[in-house]
C-alpha cells in the first residue's frame, strides 16, 4: 500500500476513498445513462418503458461495477504463516 493514501477498512477489506469515489461515480453515471435511454430503446422495440427502465438501470449499474473492477488495485496482503 502507498503511504500517501489513506485506506479505510470496510467489511474486512481495505479501500482507498479516492478509488471508492471514482467507482461510485462510474457506476452511478452508467446506471443513470442506461435508465435515461430506456424510453428511446422501448420505443424502438415497441414496448412500454416502465419495466425496461429499471432493467436497463440495473444493467448499467452492473456494467459500471465491471468497469470499476479493472480500475481499482488489489490491496489485500497475504502473509504466509
Amino acid at each position: 500500500m502507498h503511504d500517501d493514501e489513506t485506506y479505510y477498512e470496510l467489511y474486512g477489506e481495505y479501500i482507498s476513498l479516492k478509488e471508492l469515489g471514482i467507482a461510485t461515480v462510474v457506476s452511478t453515471a452508467l446506471a443513470l445513462t442506461s435508465y435515461s435511454l430506456a424510453p428511446y430503446v422501448a420505443s424502438v422495440v415497441g414496448m412500454p418503458p416502465t419495466g425496461l427502465m429499471i432493467t436497463l438501470g440495473a444493467v448499467g449499474a452492473s456494467l459500471g461495477f465491471a468497469v470499476s473492477i479493472f480500475m481499482t488495485r488489489v490491496k489485500r496482503v497475504v502473509k504466509e504463516v
